[in-house]
């Protein structure tokens, strides 16, 4: 009987070789016809030889080096035959799930990624491959994935590519699933509000959780309000609560952001929760308030870069009394506002959304001569008001359109005359024919 330098029998270990072996060409990435019986024994001796080599240069590993890293060797020595065998559409198999899905293996499943959810997760590719496949895996397979990584929840909600796992199942979960997640968001919403990832997840939350779960999230932010409705990501999770919970539930909420409307409306990131906030208060006492502390900085917000989004918006969604009461502020005030570059953004939606009336007294004030100055000229060399001339045209009584046309051709040719810039010239032509 042979034996071995370690006193071990040499029959034992080559059956433990062979086994390993035997376990290894069990798959059939190398099973006929991806290669055949000769291939599969070169490859074995191919294989240890790697090893051995292994082994000699570096004196630290372990005699169980065949064991550990042949399906290894295996896969690289055995790529080069794979590829001379494409036609007969076997593909060789890596050796984890996720580089098969980064390799885009389609024949991949759900439930291959069981026991590696955590490392899918956390991966771009990997977190695409979970999304897609929990909108039709079985609830069986969801609560697999699920346990697997419920620990990791919360490092999962502020992760790149983690989040949009967990928003996921906020919309394919079972109840279960669902009402587990919120319960971890409480206790932590105010930091997920500002957090990059974290409000996208709060955001989903907010629409399918029960109504109860959607108020315990929005009181975690009682006393800081402004603050998140000043952040770029906080705004975002603020907007969503005044759009999913009812007005009376979210009180706190309301009279934050009314006592500093007119700050919160000339800021980049503040002016959308209050556009938000229009859109979605129905409730008459706290709109007055609200509308009227917007008009009483009406011009200031007017000329401001976010501040004329919220007065457009008033004149377009708002109530009838609301947009009245802004064009009568307005009026007197066309022409010098027409030539502000976002004054006459306020102008316009005055123009095309106020009564009929309403309309007419506003053309009225374009076509009127001031201390001997031509209104309707000023603003048809103006770049900003050249436009506000073009909604007039459209809007206006046939009266006033005669009278208009009939004036900008004679601009026209004073601006040839007098050699005026081919943009001037280019702008009235333009004019006359929206007047045509």
């Amino acid at each position: 009987m042979s034996y071995t330098s370690d006193g071990k029998h040499m029959e034992e270990e080559v059956s433990q070789l062979d086994s390993t072996w035997e376990s290894i060409f069990s798959n059939t990435a190398f099973a006929p016809p991806m290669l055949s019986e000769e291939e599969r024994e070169n490859l074995q001796k191919l294989t240890c030889q790697a090893a051995e080599t292994l082994k000699s240069k570096n004196k630290f590993l372990e005699d169980s080096i065949v064991d550990v890293i042949a399906p290894q060797l295996a896969c690289l020595i055995a790529m080069p035959l794979s590829s001379s065998r494409s036609q007969t559409g076997i593909q060789l198999e890596l050796c984890r799930p996720l580089d098969r899905c980064k390799s885009g293996d389609t024949a991949l499943k759900l439930c291959e990624v069981i026991g590696h959810a955590e490392e899918f997760s956390f991966d771009q590719k990997g977190s695409r491959f979970i999304q897609e496949k929990l909108e039709t895996a079985t609830n069986e397979e969801k609560d697999i994935i699920f346990q697997e990584i419920r620990p990791l929840v919360m490092n999962l909600i502020i992760d790149m590519f983690g989040n949009f796992v967990i928003q996921k199942y906020f919309d394919y979960g079972s109840l279960e699933q669902i009402r587990e997640l919120a319960d971890i968001l409480l206790g932590n919403v105010v930091n997920l509000t500002v957090h990059k990832y974290g409000c996208r997840v709060l955001q989903t939350a907010l629409e399918v959780v029960d109504m109860d779960k959607r108020v315990s999230i929005a009181k975690e932010l009682d006393g800081h309000v402004i603050q998140c409705s000043c952040d770029q990501h906080g705004n975002h999770v603020v907007s969503k609560i005044i759009e999913c919970v009812p007005q009376e539930l979210i009180d706190f909420i309301i009279s934050s952001l009314s006592a500093e409307i007119t700050s919160l409306s000339a800021h980049p990131y503040g002016h959308h929760v209050i556009q938000t906030l229009l859109e979605c208060c129905d409730e008459a006492s706290d709109r007055i308030v609200m509308v009227r502390h917007i008009l009483q900085d009406l011009f200031a917000l007017s000329h401001d870069q976010y501040g004329n989004y919220i007065i457009q918006h008033i004149l377009e969604n708002g109530k009838p009394q609301e947009r009245s009461a802004i064009i009568q502020i307005l009026s007197g005030n066309v022409l010098k506002m027409s030539k502000h570059k976002f004054a006459s953004n306020v102008i316009e939606k005055g123009l095309r959304f106020g009564t009929p009336q309403e309309q007419c007294h506003m053309v009225d004030e374009i076509l009127r001569f001031t201390n001997e100055c031509d209104t309707l000229q000023m603003m048809a060399y103006d770049q900003y008001g050249n436009c506000l001339v073009q909604t007039a045209l459209e809007v206006s009584n046939s009266e006033q359109l005669v009278n208009m046309i009939s004036r900008i051709i004679h601009y026209l040719n004073v601006a040839k005359r007098f050699t005026y810039e081919l943009s001037f010239i280019s702008m009235i032509e333009k004019l006359i024919q929206t007047g045509g």
